[in-house]
């Protein structure tokens, strides 16, 4: 019956032993393989005064007014680039205008001209042209036309 109490002693010391490696590796033995449990747990878990809260605040309000201020710069600076665009297709388009403008003035004072002188030539015609038009003083003068007999 000794042999049966050693082996009861030895294998309770190694289940001892068993759960006790167990436990260690669980909490933050091996490099902290599996997480730990409380002895090792990271610094971030511990409590906090009002005065560390409220730096932490404004550092955060600091820091939101900052990325405030990057993000109007970065969209002011795009609307500016949009202005731009935009103002140098209004400039092109203007200049189309203009020309446009240009020639039809152009055509307008062509067109004129070219009207007096259709004028001036329908004063000077007419269905039937008068001899006063192509002989200035035949067109008083009576003229008779008889014909010429010929011999055969």
């Amino acid at each position: 019956m000794a042999e049966f109490a050693t082996r009861a002693v030895g294998n309770a010391g190694l289940t001892t032993g068993i759960i006790g490696s167990a436990l260690g590796v669980l909490n933050g033995g091996l490099g902290n393989i599996l997480g730990g449990m409380g002895a090792n747990a990271p610094a971030d878990n511990y409590a906090v005064s009002r005065y560390e809260a409220g730096q932490a605040a404004r550092i955060a309000e600091l820091e939101g007014e900052v990325k405030f201020r990057d993000s109007t710069i970065y969209t002011d600076g795009k609307l500016l680039d949009l202005y731009k665009y935009f103002d140098g297709e209004i400039k092109r388009v203007d200049g189309k205008l203009c020309e446009q403008a240009v020639y039809n003035a152009t055509n307008t004072a062509t067109i004129g001209c070219m009207a007096q002188q259709i004028n001036q030539l329908l004063g000077l015609t007419k269905l039937v042209i008068p001899n006063a038009n192509i002989c200035p003083g035949w067109g008083n003068v009576n003229v008779s036309i008889e014909p010429t007999t010929t011999t055969a």
